[in-house]
């Protein structure tokens, strides 16, 4: 009779400890997606601006063809966000800078620190040098 009682109670500490401890986890494990989702965003970012660079050395393009490249870049990586783009000034045998800027939101993390809520930018810029 003994042993019954204390297994029953050691099962309703069991479960005790797992309603304190999940939901302690639960964000632990969700403030790492957000933050796994910002270094993501910050990669294809850094490519995108990469790659606008590179197409801005190339052959004379227009800043249009420069921005669609960067859009098209941010669009295969998953970056649905309406970027914003600076294309610098293109004279041969200077450098070329591309800077690409688009908002990004913490989902979870902005709920529970005040600092994070909102659209906080996420910014990269690439310098090539122009060629003939």
């Amino acid at each position: 009779m003994q042993s019954s009682r204390n297994k029953r109670q050691r099962r309703g500490l069991a479960a005790v400890e797992m309603a304190l401890v999940l939901p302690v986890f639960l964000l632990l494990l969700m403030g790492i997606m957000d933050v796994s989702r910002l270094y993501w965003t910050q990669g294809v970012v850094r490519d995108a601006a990469f790659e606008g660079a590179r197409t801005a050395i190339l052959h004379e393009p227009t800043t249009l063809q420069v921005e669609t490249a960067v859009v098209e870049k941010l669009a295969a990586g998953g970056v649905g966000r309406e970027p914003a783009i600076t294309v610098g000034a293109r004279e041969p045998d200077q450098p070329v800078d591309v800077t690409v800027s688009v908002p990004f939101e913490f989902y979870v993390l902005g709920s529970i620190i005040p600092s994070l809520d909102g659209n906080k930018p996420v910014s990269a810029t690439a310098v090539m040098t122009h060629e003939r």
